[in-house]
């Protein structure tokens, strides 16, 4: 309990290792426990932004990923990083490594991606251990994936495995729980716009996604998609967009398992209506060339498609401009409530969704376990009011039968 107490009252833990101190050797991954969390990929964007919330809500730290040289180098480029507690960690890529790191530990924040290709490791290390596990990604294939490896023995080892704890699709969610607070509502349609910057870790994670199936669930069932859905949707301000279904979203998957929900379909819009265009031709090119072609040859290819998108790591979030709105239109055989969040730097709700829920992890225990949304292990009601605390996030609830 001494490492709880330590990082809820912010007080220090132990000196904190800098980037430019060459006392800790990156090759031992058996050094203080005194750091509860462990940032995985912590030199990429997300990583950097989970750290940043990490420090201000007083929280020590590993940083780890596969290269120390990298990290080091990402670090400098956090706010405040001179005040924060944690040291740098060079590890590699196997269950076994990354089993020697998170002994000791109580959550990982994971964001090394393509997901389906890196997460199995991860989620095994963390059940080796007996760690919390959390991502970022909203990518049903990858999703599913660790649920059916390791879902049941995460929930009897007490454990949470929380996925798709960022902004996509953790904010639309939040709109869901909210409508569900109506008696009678059975019904989630769910729509976002968004404003975004791919980094290099989503657009290969995109990618590898759009060669899988998805689904939504429709009466009771979680029916697949023949092929992208394209519709158009009006935003609470009146215009006109063209939305896909853009992967399917984790909330089918979270609402099949919820016993007031028959139906859930959600639909993403880009405020640059170019992106979804790009969608269809990569649909386009799946159908004609790529699905003929082996995974592991077919990985290079996506991996050089993705450079395509976003060669490198993209300008950080400007809130000003990466506006996003998420709204939830629910419905039962009486009733009607519609509920929108305003929100501004994807990115940036990202990186704190996953600092508070690891500082909730590492203070509590949680109330569920097993494969769990990030509303049914943080609460709604707590996660937006971590959103509002940074003033990332708004909320509009409107009873409308």
């Amino acid at each position: 309990m001494a490492i709880c107490s330590a990082a809820c009252t912010n007080k220090k833990v132990s000196v904190a290792t800098k980037p430019n101190q060459s006392s800790i050797q990156s090759e031992d991954i058996s050094l203080s426990k005194n750091y509860p969390v462990v940032v995985y990929g912590a030199s990429g964007y997300t990583g950097r932004l989970i750290i940043e919330h990490l420090r201000d809500l007083g929280v020590p730290f590993v940083a780890a990923g596969r290269s120390r040289e990298r990290i080091v180098e990402a670090l400098q480029h956090v706010p405040g990083i001179e005040n924060a507690e944690y040291e740098i960690v060079e590890v590699e890529h196997t269950v076994e490594a990354l089993t020697k790191l998170l002994t000791g530990r109580k959550v990982i924040c994971n964001t090394v991606g393509p997901f389906k290709r890196f997460n199995l490791e991860v989620a095994e290390a963390c059940l080796r251990a007996g760690v919390h596990y959390l991502d970022t990604t909203g990518e049903q294939a990858a999703v599913r994936q660790i649920d059916e490896a390791f879902g049941k023995d995460f929930a009897k080892a007490g454990l949470v495995m929380v996925p798709s704890l960022a902004m996509q699709y953790a904010i639309s969610e939040i709109a869901a729980q909210f409508c569900l607070e109506v008696p009678g509502v059975d019904s989630l349609e769910m729509h976002e716009v968004c404003e975004a910057v791919p980094t290099v870790g989503s657009a290969n994670t995109i990618l590898d996604s759009a060669c899988q199936p998805f689904h939504y669930l429709k009466d009771n069932q979680l029916v697949p998609y023949k092929k992208i859905e394209v519709s158009q949707i009006s935003t609470p301000g009146g215009q006109v967009l063209t939305a896909t279904s853009w992967g399917g979203s984790t909330n089918p998957l979270w609402f099949a398992n919820d016993g007031r929900v028959r139906n859930c379909k959600m639909d993403v819009a880009m405020w640059n209506q170019t992106l979804y265009q790009k969608q269809l031709d990569l649909e386009r090119l799946y159908f004609t060339t790529l699905q003929w072609i082996p995974e592991q040859q077919l990985q290079p290819i996506l991996d050089n498609m993705a450079r395509g998108i976003t060669a490198s790591m993209p300008p950080r979030e400007s809130r000003g401009v990466h506006r996003s709105i998420d709204w939830c239109m629910a419905t039962g055989n009486n009733v009607a409530v519609k509920a929108t969040i305003f929100s501004t730097g994807g990115y940036l709700q990202t990186g704190l969704l996953q600092a508070y829920g690891a500082r909730r992890l590492i203070c509590e225990t949680p109330r569920v376990s097993g494969f769990r949304s990030p509303s049914q292990v943080f609460g709604h009601h707590e996660l937006l009011g971590s959103l509002k605390s940074f003033g990332y996030a708004a909320l509009q609830v409107e009873r409308l039968v």
